[in-house]
């Protein structure tokens, strides 16, 4: 989408120019998914019933869990360069009991398919949290020089046609400034993910576009 704001203006009586704000946007989808998923320890007794924090004495330690949320992050075909640690720690402390440990994923994902197959095979014990942190284009670069080329195009053309209007006829490019851009990456527009024994797993079946946008005022001669 390409919009544009006009302002005319003559600087000196001996050189006329014109005064342009162009403006474009672009939308993209993302093919780049940061995931987020926290893991935590927990007493195999609070999963069962009648049972009191005085109960518990089983703790199922955060190396188990973490073993089994990289087996099924390989069964659903996510890659170990893809997953990074971003934080380790202890998070809770029942009254006379031991620390519990949590720790944090940050996973790369290119495929949305592989988040829903996920889910569906995780056991919710241990799983604290897991919820779409970042979403990015591996070609967003690119994009962001598209979208400024886009509203320079756009200003030249609205004081080409303004110019054109007058009887004459536009000359080169004086100046050329920024304005104002955008880069608005979303996150996740539904609620976090969370995951216990009662809760089932969400699916994801789309996420927000990124949006671009950018504006400049470029001044022009005029013959």
């Amino acid at each position: 989408m390409i919009s544009s704001f006009i302002t005319v203006a003559q600087n000196k009586e001996t050189e006329r120019i014109i005064e342009v704000n162009g403006r474009a946007e672009m939308e993209i989808e993302p093919d780049e998914i940061i995931f987020i998923i926290g893991i935590e320890e927990y007493w195999k007794e609070e999963f069962e019933k009648k049972k009191d924090f005085e109960d518990y004495k089983t703790k199922v330690p955060l190396a188990e869990i973490e073993d089994a949320l990289i087996k099924n992050l390989r069964n659903a075909g996510i890659e170990k360069d893809d997953v990074k640690v971003k934080s380790m720690g202890n998070y809770w402390r029942y009254r006379g009991k031991e620390f519990l440990y949590s720790k944090q994923f940050e996973i790369k994902i290119t495929d949305l398919s592989k988040i829903n197959k996920l889910t569906q095979t995780l056991d919710s014990k241990g799983i604290k949290y897991m919820n779409i942190g970042e979403l990015d284009h591996s070609k967003i670069e690119e994009f962001k020089k598209q979208v400024k080329i886009d509203a320079l195009k756009d200003a030249k053309e609205k004081a080409q046609y303004l110019v054109e209007s007058i009887g004459s006829e536009l000359g080169e490019v004086v100046t050329i400034s920024e304005i104002s851009s955008g880069y608005t990456r979303p996150m996740y527009s539904g609620a976090m993910m969370m995951k216990s024994a009662e809760m089932a797993p969400e699916s994801i079946d789309e996420v927000q576009n990124i949006n671009l946008e950018y504006e400049v005022r470029a001044t022009f001669r005029i013959k």
